[in-house]
């Protein structure tokens, strides 16, 4: 018979639970004492191998940046006007392709003993390669896809000036712009890079753009813009140049001639000679708006400031 511990309401155990109390205690205490332990010793293997069960993880990637230019204007002068501001987007930027070496050929000019008229006629010129301008490089993010532009190109030199004739096909003709802005009605254009080799993928003092206008054929008429690279990647207009253009209306669309002096491309021109060069058409379609819609290029990968994306243009000797 026991009695409650004072514990519990003053009861105390019999004289023989009294001897047995103590050593029951410590066979209770060493107990708890060992399961603590164990589970110490589980709980500290557990984060000790933890590290080592756990899935092996691995840093995120590196986030790549996007490349620079990719919503470039099809034209130079886009930046001139901030009241009619350059068409938005545009085509991404493709990747850089290099400058053709000299066993793949290119766009060649032919060499003329007498330089023709440029009077916009093409009876005076000699036979010779035509180049068409059949990859569309820029629309107008309201351009409403009709393609009716064919600009069919032909190119001779002598030593002091590049000559250019184009042949444009254009349903409907649009031209209200003089000087800069000439673009942004129905045009045509160069792109020349007198040192190739350099192999630069950006504009330089060594390229040029040259866009020439047809004029509306009647009070506006035909004209030209000169724009040069600079050593910063820019490509401002450079005044004071001393193209001769001239151009007729006909049933289907417009002739133009051009002479481009090589003196405004600082470039002394001798046979074999291999610059780079894109030959584009800018088509407008919008009578009342100023605005360039769509370029056609000679170039499927032509991109406004990268030289090395505008093709190759060869100086036929005399004899070819």
């Amino acid at each position: 018979m026991s009695r409650r511990h004072p514990y519990y309401d003053g009861w105390e155990p019999e004289p023989e639970e009294q001897e047995r109390g103590p050593r029951w205690l410590l066979l209770a205490l060493g107990g708890i004492l060992g399961a603590c332990l164990v589970v110490a010793c589980a709980a500290g293997g557990y984060f000790l191998l933890q590290p080592i069960l756990a899935q092996p993880t691995f840093p995120a990637p590196p986030v790549i940046p996007t490349v620079p230019g990719a919503a470039e204007t099809a034209t130079a002068a886009a930046t001139l006007n901030a009241d009619d501001p350059a068409p938005p987007g545009g085509t991404p930027a493709p990747a850089a392709t290099v400058t053709l070496p000299a066993d793949q050929g290119g766009v060649t000019a032919t060499f003329v003993a007498n330089a023709p008229a440029i009077d916009g006629v093409l009876d005076d010129w000699p036979a010779g390669a035509t180049v068409s301008s059949a990859h569309r490089v820029y629309a107008y993010s309201g351009w409403d896809g009709s393609e009716d532009l064919h600009a069919s190109w032909r190119l001779a030199w002598d030593e002091g000036r590049l000559y250019v004739a184009v042949e444009i096909d254009d349903d409907v003709h649009v031209q209200t712009r003089d000087g800069a802005l000439i673009y942004q009605g129905d045009s045509v254009e160069l792109q020349i890079d007198v040192n190739p080799a350099a192999g630069a993928t950006r504009v330089n003092p060594a390229t040029s753009q040259i866009i020439l206008s047809p004029g509306d054929f009647g009070d506006n008429p035909p004209s030209a813009a000169r724009f040069r690279g600079a050593e910063d990647g820019d490509l401002p207009e450079a005044p004071g140049h001393n193209i001769e253009v001239d151009a007729q209306q006909t049933a289907d669309g417009y002739v133009l001639e051009a002479a481009v002096p090589w003196s405004d491309l600082n470039l002394v021109p001798a046979a074999g000679m291999r610059l780079g060069l894109a030959l584009n058409a800018n088509d407008n379609d919008s009578p009342g708006n100023a605005r360039q819609e769509v370029m056609m290029s000679s170039e499927p990968g032509r991109t406004l400031t990268d030289p090395s994306t505008w093709g190759t243009l060869i100086l036929e000797s005399a004899s070819n």
